[in-house]
């Protein structure tokens, strides 16, 4: 038995901190069901705990130390222009052991000069399952970052006569609400790389939602959810969603697909895989602070 933190880094009056919250919770139900001795918490030093480290990109904007065997484990989406992948950030990934949700992303390390990360997929565990059904009585909800592309196909399906909410900084049972409600929830990207947002998705399907999703970069992790998210392509997004919107068994149908694709994705298998393969740890100097965090890229957008 081994003693781990899951930590997720947040900054003081950082909401978004909390779009991390359902990955850690996942971690720290798979660590106790191996065995392991682990506990939930902010704090990326723990004494006597390894800890994995969630929101490693917020770690320059928190005056608290990085403990030298820390894993990063990254759930942003990687792409030279994204702005959170700073110096100080660059510094901690190539310090540290790190994993990395998306094949993607670890094929664009070496791109940036990093050496590559292990790649840890989104799993499930039952704890997942937890927003409460409730009267449907929104057409689609898209929750996370606005940026026009998003805002147009928002603008678009309100233009069809669909009643549209949407949502940003809002998490735990607030935002499980708007989700219950809605008979479909939207997923569109917001960069240009365009890399699957599984960590959002994988809650969703967890809870039994009607998913549509704009296609991007990740073909494989698309054809292996297609039968249980409606994928489209950007200038279809609107029918896509109206569609469903209008037909309950439809939805009814992709719904339990989902969640019978997600629920097969064992965390507690893949946490065993990647435990198994831990490297050892490389130590590091704590980088200086560097500007106001931006909210989290894949989980929060």
């Amino acid at each position: 038995m081994a003693r781990y933190a899951v930590s997720v880094v947040s900054p003081p009056g950082y909401v978004h901190s909390a779009a991390f919250r359902e990955v850690a919770e996942t971690l720290h139900a798979a660590l106790g069901a191996l065995g392991h001795d682990a506990v939930l918490g902010t704090d990326p030093a723990p004494r006597g705990r390894r800890p994995i480290v969630l929101g490693a990109n917020l770690l320059p904007h928190v005056r608290q130390p990085l403990a030298k065997d820390a894993i990063l484990y990254n759930l942003e989406q990687v792409d030279p222009g994204s702005p959170w992948l700073t110096a100080p950030v660059r510094a901690l990934l190539a310090a540290h052991e790190v994993w990395d949700y998306s094949p993607r992303n670890a094929a664009r390390y070496a791109m940036l000069g990093l050496p590559a990360p292990r790649v840890v997929p989104i799993g499930f565990v039952p704890g997942l399952c937890r927003i409460p059904p409730a009267p449907e009585d929104v057409d689609v909800l898209f929750y996370g970052s606005m940026n026009p592309r998003r805002a147009r196909v928002i603008e678009a399906l309100r233009a069809r006569g669909l009643s549209v909410e949407t949502a940003f900084g809002l998490y735990g049972a607030a935002r499980d609400a708007r989700i219950a409600r809605a008979r479909v929830v939207l997923n569109v990207h917001f960069y240009e790389a365009k890399v699957f947002e599984i960590v959002r998705v994988s809650y969703l399907l967890a809870n039994r939602r009607c998913v549509v999703s704009e296609r991007g970069a990740d073909a494989a992790e698309e054809r292996a959810l297609e039968e249980g998210v409606a994928f489209a392509e950007y200038g279809r997004l609107v029918e896509a969603c109206e569609a469903l919107a209008r037909d309950p068994a439809a939805r009814a149908r992709l719904a339990e697909a989902g969640f019978r694709l997600m629920s097969a994705r064992d965390e507690v298998a893949i946490l065993r895989a990647a435990l198994a393969g831990d490297a050892p740890p490389r130590g590091a100097a704590r980088p200086v602070l560097d500007g106001a965090p931006q909210a989290p890229g894949t989980p929060g957008c």
